[in-house]
């Protein structure tokens, strides 16, 4: 009987160590699959200059003209830009107990979130003038909108896609690279198929697969920050335009004193979205 005991003692520790060994052996596979995206630090084509006044929490290109975001209580706004000349064509002041997040152009009417009040506001495009709003739980940063998509991020590494007529969130998307979840998303862009995101005090913009979340390409923007002259915590890099039709970017921070026109039509990030 105590050899039988032995055998089975022995047995069952020979299978837990054949166990452990193939859970080491596949999470070392995994961890070589599941590859870090490439970071691409691209061509910087010019500047444009920038109020200095305006807290940037959201930024977009429609008909030739910047729309963008302001945030911080008593200063939050929606502003028009002429982008030559940085001239204020039209500015919308909020309550002073509202903090503006991100914004963007969502079918024929802009919406424009807010960091805690809980609401969406909306826009009429030409004139600014509020037509309504939504109300959704929870923080508002950024938000991306293009045809039936509306997404929108929280400050945490998921994405909530929501329903563009009610603004209901439909379903939520964890964003990660190699794995490991990307906290801290921020503004939010369309791009070429992409989702870019800023990531709240980091020098990269994530360039994300909106089927998936993984990250499929980094963009280093650490010249830009250098070239801003911004190094604290507070002035950081925020705010993505995308201009569709020369296949380029707009950059810029809050609190900065210039736009950055990116190149995005290199070999490595176009090899992003065919990855897709």
């Amino acid at each position: 009987m105590l050899r039988v005991v032995a055998f089975f003692c022995t047995l069952s520790a020979w299978l837990t160590a054949l166990a452990g060994a193939v859970l080491v052996n596949a999470l070392l596979a995994s961890s070589v699959l599941a590859e870090r995206a490439p970071v691409v630090a691209p061509t910087i084509l010019g500047e444009l200059p920038h109020d200095t006044g305006v807290f940037t929490q959201g930024l977009f290109l429609h008909r030739g003209l910047f729309y963008e975001s302001a945030g911080l209580r008593g200063q939050s706004r929606l502003l028009i830009t002429e982008p030559d000349s940085g001239q204020q064509i039209l500015v919308h002041r909020l309550p002073p107990h509202i903090f503006a997040e991100g914004a963007d152009l969502c079918g024929d009417e802009v919406v424009q979130l807010t960091w805690t009040s809980g609401l969406a506001l909306r826009y009429e495009p030409d004139t600014l003038a509020k037509i309504g709003e939504f109300r959704y739980q929870g923080q508002g940063w950024g938000i991306a909108c293009r045809g039936q998509r509306v997404v929108t991020s929280d400050g945490s590494a998921n994405l909530t896609f929501r329903d563009p007529k009610t603004f209901k969130s439909q379903r939520t998307l964890t964003v990660t690279d190699a794995g490991v979840p990307v906290r801290q998303l921020n503004e939010l862009e369309w791009a070429g198929g992409l989702l870019l995101a800023n990531i709240w005090r980091s020098h990269r913009i994530a360039a994300i697969d909106p089927v998936t979340g993984a990250v499929r390409l980094w963009l280093d923007m650490s010249e830009v920050v250098r070239r801003s002259g911004q190094s604290g915590t507070e002035f950081v890099l925020n705010g993505i335009a995308w201009d569709a039709a020369q296949q380029r970017l707009y950059v810029t921070g809050k609190g900065w004193n210039r736009l950055y026109l990116i190149d995005c039509t290199g070999e490595s990030l176009q090899r992003a979205r065919l990855r897709r």
